[in-house]
């Protein structure tokens, strides 16, 4: 499954930070909260029932994929909100479907607080409505289709936060969201809103691939 998920990441211009555990009872005492996580059933100390049932007690709601060779313990999975039943052995198709589906739901999901222009107002933006944003000095204005926001710290801190699979910076003043753009050139990229962000010459190759990447990828967006 590492071997897969290393595979997809790289086809797809993704960071994943993939931690494996012995057991299920080492998964449930960890501190370290998940995205989603590869549930094999048949663990020592602790199955993958039990541990499913022990991280939803905790009211964690990882997306939890469920790996076994005893498909009879679907439904008893689905007791617990599993996202996913895959049967062994674990196919290229299976994974990546899986895969495509989590971040299509974690980009739809996934907000920022920011500040309105005058900074009074706290307000939740999600991430897939964001069309660009752009450095100004300390701080960093988020564009989207309702309006112009404030996000309090720089540039570089926006980008550690965003999906780096959506989103793009193409310089030392803009980040775009991939799926907001209509067209680009080396000179730069056309956005939904008619905005067009400037692109540097170093970044170019970099971009296009990324993008080529991205409309490729067969999730529906």
């Amino acid at each position: 499954i590492i071997d897969l998920l290393n595979m997809y990441a790289a086809e797809n211009n993704i960071i994943l930070n993939v931690t494996e555990f012995d057991d299920g009872r080492e998964l449930v005492t960890s501190k370290t909260v998940f995205d989603m996580i590869f549930l094999d059933h048949q663990m020592r100390d602790l199955n993958g029932l039990d541990t499913i049932k022990s991280i939803r007690e905790k009211n964690i709601d990882t997306k939890v994929v469920f790996v076994s060779s005893y498909s009879d313990i679907v439904f008893d999975s689905m007791k617990y909100n599993a996202y996913r039943f895959i049967v062994k052995p674990v196919s290229r198709e299976k994974l990546y479907e899986a895969m495509d589906s989590a971040l299509e739901m974690s980009s739809s999901e996934r907000k920022l607080i920011v500040k309105d222009e005058n900074y009074n107002e706290s307000i939740v933006v999600y991430e897939k409505d964001i069309i660009y944003a752009q450095a100004d000095n300390v701080y960093t204005y988020i564009i989207t289709d309702e309006g112009t926001y404030r996000y309090p710290y720089n540039l570089s801190a926006l980008e550690e936060e965003l999906d780096s699979g959506g989103f793009f910076r193409t310089n030392r003043s803009y980040i775009v969201n991939l799926e907001h753009i209509n067209s680009y050139d080396k000179t730069g990229i056309t956005l939904s809103n008619g905005h067009k962000a400037v692109i540097s010459r170093a970044k170019y190759k970099d971009f296009n691939a990324c993008y080529l990447n991205y409309i490729k990828r067969p999730a529906s967006r």
